[in-house]
């Protein structure tokens, strides 16, 4: 091929290539400065200063803030931990924001209060993604002979009411399944009675409806779930 054509044609490539999106460059530009100013708060003394960046980083969703904020969540301050978890939970529908709440899950097993805001954040930013996570989570635990001790079940069943997907309530009813099969009817007194609790506050969310055993639940979903879009809309 000629010089010159092959000159021409590599113009005439540049010029069909698309444009950056200027709102997202100014978004990422937005993004950057505020990583920038939370990690030259985090070199300070300044406690006050850490939490005014977290709080920063929240106002503006994107996948650097989120990568910022995901270490902070194991940070061994329980105040900076849920100062992250707050932030992250503004990100509504964010699948980056999602990733970084999860990452903050088993760092946090035995802090309660962090796990609890961890979960509380999960179930706002309400992404897709969360539905096997927190179901993994639960299921995970469920069986345990000493459940009663296991943390977190009770918190994903409620991050659960959040992810307002068809997949979420055909995953709790599952859930349930399994509980009352591992633990009885209703299970017991303890944590897994508890637990069946939550799951079905969380259905009544989802759902407004009120049902009681998970058969019930079972049966009421296969007859209507049809009526409803992959939101839980009314179709």
């Amino acid at each position: 091929m000629k010089p010159a054509l092959t000159a021409l044609l590599a113009l005439a490539l540049l010029g069909s290539a698309p444009a950056q999106d200027p709102d997202a460059k100014a978004l990422e530009a937005e993004a950057r400065a505020k990583v920038d100013a939370l990690k030259a708060s985090a070199k300070g003394k300044d406690n006050d200063a850490t939490l005014s960046a977290i709080a920063d980083c929240g106002s503006t969703p994107h996948v650097l803030t989120a990568a910022a904020l995901a270490p902070i969540l194991a940070n061994p301050s329980d105040e900076l931990a849920l100062a992250a978890a707050s932030a992250l939970a503004r990100m509504t529908g964010s699948a980056d924001a999602a990733k970084a709440l999860h990452s903050g899950l088993k760092p946090n097993e035995e802090r309660s209060k962090v796990l609890g805001a961890v979960f509380d954040g999960i179930g706002t930013v309400g992404h897709y993604s969360s539905i096997a996570v927190c179901s993994a989570w639960i299921n995970d635990r469920l069986s345990k002979r000493d459940a009663l001790d296991q943390s977190g079940i009770n918190a994903a069943f409620d991050a659960m009411g959040g992810l307002k997907f068809k997949s979420t309530v055909t995953t709790i009813i599952d859930l349930m399944k399994k509980n009352e099969v591992a633990n009885g009817w209703r299970g017991g007194k303890g944590m897994r009675g508890r637990s069946e609790i939550r799951a079905r506050a969380a259905l009544q969310r989802l759902t407004g409806e009120s049902w009681e055993m998970s058969d019930e639940w079972s049966d009421w979903w296969k007859k209507n779930q049809a009526k409803f879009n992959e939101d839980l809309s009314a179709k």
